[in-house]
């Protein structure tokens, strides 16, 4: 049965209506109730089909923005445009390692940093070999 309304409430509801409709009208008043209870049923999914058809839609123009989106993004393009650009500093450092190289054929393996004094007196004398006599 329905929500707070139990098997004693309705044998209390139906009393009340035989003594106040009758025996005779209350067949009649029975089906003109059903009936009404049946519009009101109907009325009602008609409105949660509509509310759900709008939720539907609403699901559906979100879902087109998405798409139309993706479509805009083009993530292919994107892409190769990022792969251009690093293939063109990859060309541009090649191009200036090259520069270079024809600037200086045969660099120093080991640049020396210059001397801060000039040195003026050897270190050591120099050794002089001994020489064989024969």
């Amino acid at each position: 049965m329905s929500p707070g309304i139990g098997m004693p409430e309705m044998l209390v509801v139906l009393v009340l209506a035989l003594v106040v409709v009758g025996p005779q009208q209350l067949p009649v008043l029975m089906r003109r109730v059903g009936r009404m209870v049946a519009q009101a049923r109907s009325m009602a999914k008609e409105f949660q089909a509509s509310f759900d058809e709008i939720g539907r839609q609403t699901e559906l123009n979100e879902l087109r923005k998405e798409i139309e989106a993706l479509k805009q993004a083009n993530p292919i393009e994107e892409i190769r445009g990022e792969i251009d650009q690093v293939a063109l500093e990859a060309q541009n450092d090649e191009i200036r390692k090259l520069k270079m190289a024809k600037a200086d054929p045969f660099p120093p393996a080991h640049p020396r940093k210059p001397m801060t004094k000039p040195v003026s007196k050897p270190a050591s004398k120099p050794q002089i070999a001994p020489e064989d006599e024969e």
